[in-house]
Parts: C-alpha cells; structure tokens; sequence
C-alpha cells in the first residue's frame, strides 16, 4: 500500500468503528493518478473479507468523499451491484443496477431533488437513494432477463439494497402509476394503493398488530400544532433569553439546532448541530425543549418519528 494512501475503518452508517473488527467495510484513499492528469482522489472500499464493496473518485480525501465520475458497487459474492454518474457529490445521468446473479436489473435516469421530502414517489415516479432523487425507469428487468418494464410502462419492482426482498410494486403508464401498488412497511406491515394517470386515490396500511390506517397522502411533513413553522418561530421568539454574556459581548447570529418529532408529536433529542457561545446554545436547546405538542409526520397514514432542524435566532441584546 502507498506511503501517502488513507486507510478507515467504518460502520454502514458511515460513521468511523470503534475497532477494526468492529468494522463492517474498510476504506481505502489514494492520492490523485497524476498520469490521467486528474486531480480526483481514487477511493476504494473493501468487505472485512477483502473483496471490493466499491470503487470511486473523490474531489477529497475525507471520510464522507464528494464523489466525482464513475462510482461502482459490488455485491459481497464480487458481483457488480450497481454503476453511478456523479458530479461534485450529486448523482446524474443514469444509474444502471444488477441482481446478485450478475443479470440487469434495471436502468434509471436520474433527475436530483435535494430538498425534496417524501415517500418512494414524486410526480408520478418514484425516488431513488435515500429519497434525494427522482428516477424514471428506462428499463427493467426480473432476475431472469425477462422485460418488466421499459420507458416508464410497464410492471416496477423496487427491492431492497441487496435485492432479497420486495418494498413495493404495481404497474406504471407513461412514467405514471397506474392501477394497484403493494408493499412492505419494514417489519410491521404492508400497504395497498390505487392510482389512477399518477393520481393516489385511497391506499390502506395493514398492520401486524391489527391496527388499519387508511390514507390519502403518501407521506406528511410534521406540522408545529399551533400555526405552522411561522408560529413555531414566534413561540422560540417570545420564549427565547438573551444570555447576559453574549449581551455584554454583542454577540448575535443563529444556532442551529436539531430535534426529532416523536409519533405522540412531542419534542426529543434536542441539540445543537451549528453553535454560537455556550450559554446562547443552552439557551436555544432549552427553548426548543419547551414546545409545545406537534402533528407527527405520517407514513402511509402511520405517524412516525420525523428529523427537524431549525434557526434559533439572537438579533437584540
């Protein structure tokens, strides 16, 4: 291995291991091939075995890369998984992605939605990667050869990252769902929906507790009870304590805080991701802290845990 080349040991999350056996894959970054005349960094990621989980090019040589050019996957039995396009961290053009047995599994343009959120669909598609783009299905396939769909008509399937179990399926037209759709909530249940030209009309969640939800919307935004994140604001506003230090420095800014929304719609995990002074971060935790009840965000008419960041503001001293 070369003198100058980085080597890290990380979980699936991302996040650095503890140890090297606690490692789920290893990762390894060279320093730029100058006989291609590039100045991209060559990132390579192994299985604990040995055998290439990745290979990609990075405009740094950081723990989270900002991929550049071609980036391809590999299953653990050495197959190829998938082959990306990206530019300075985003992915474009089109994504090609193969079954554990080598065969294609399908072909996707991709279109980015960086700050989109939602469920697995967007104007009549559905989203691919961590919810963050749109991708139209060129073609696809099931793990024999045979056609599914192609030019965004046909029969869709969407599994998970290692193709052992269906999330959802049902027809497309034009690139629009069409018909019936079903698929897995996770390990607790499934859903049913109608479309009709890209247009959800009822869908119902089958619980294995037994509980039924029936909905109208995919997927919902958590929404603060008493008014909408302008009321939200205005309660941090008038709630909110300017630390006698940061008065008596002048200091202002924002401190950025993040918090989850739980199911019965109250606050938790509240900290700070983007601080100020100690005591201006304190105090902005301790404001958030007290909100008031929210409506949770709902998956597939179930509320679930949802992720927030605000601004907390200090202007006036």
């Amino acid at each position: 291995m070369a003198p100058d080349s980085l080597v890290m040991y990380l979980k699936n999350s991302g996040l650095k291991a503890p140890s090297k056996d606690s490692a789920d894959f290893y990762r390894v970054i060279l320093p730029p091939d100058t006989t291609l005349d590039r100045d991209l960094y060559r990132v390579y990621d192994y299985y604990p075995n040995g055998k290439k989980k990745m290979v990609a090019t990075s405009l740094t040589s950081s723990i989270n890369p900002v991929l550049d050019g071609t980036c391809i996957n590999y299953y653990p039995n050495g197959k190829r998984q998938s082959a990306e396009i990206f530019k300075k961290g985003m992915m474009t053009g089109t994504v090609t992605n193969y079954y554990p047995n080598g065969k294609l599994y399908n072909i996707l343009k991709i279109d980015d939605l960086d700050n989109f959120y939602g469920d697995n669909y967007f104007n009549n598609t559905f989203l691919f990667n961590a919810y963050r783009y749109k991708a139209e299905v060129v073609e696809m396939r099931d793990s024999t050869g045979n056609l599914l769909a192609k030019n965004g008509t046909g029969h869709v399937v969407i599994f998970d990252n290692n193709c052992k179990q269906v999330l959802e399926e049902g027809e497309m037209k034009n690139g629009k769902r069409d018909g019936e759709w079903k698929g897995r909530i996770a390990d607790s249940g499934e859903f049913v929906c109608t479309f009709h030209r890209g247009e959800l009309k009822s869908g119902t969640s089958y619980m294995r507790s037994g509980n039924r939800y029936n909905f109208k919307q995919l997927a919902t935004r958590p929404i603060f009870s008493d008014g909408g994140m302008d009321a939200f604001y205005l309660f941090i506003k008038k709630n909110l304590q300017y630390p006698e230090s940061a008065k008596k420095h002048k200091v202002t800014g924002s401190v950025g805080v993040e918090f989850y929304v739980e199911p019965n719609g109250t606050v938790s995990g509240v900290k700070v991701i983007n601080g100020l002074l100690k005591s201006m971060d304190e105090e902005a935790v301790r404001v958030v802290s007290l909100s008031p009840l929210w409506v949770p965000a709902y998956r597939f008419g179930i509320p679930i845990r949802s992720h927030m960041n605000v601004s907390v503001y200090f202007s006036n001293y």
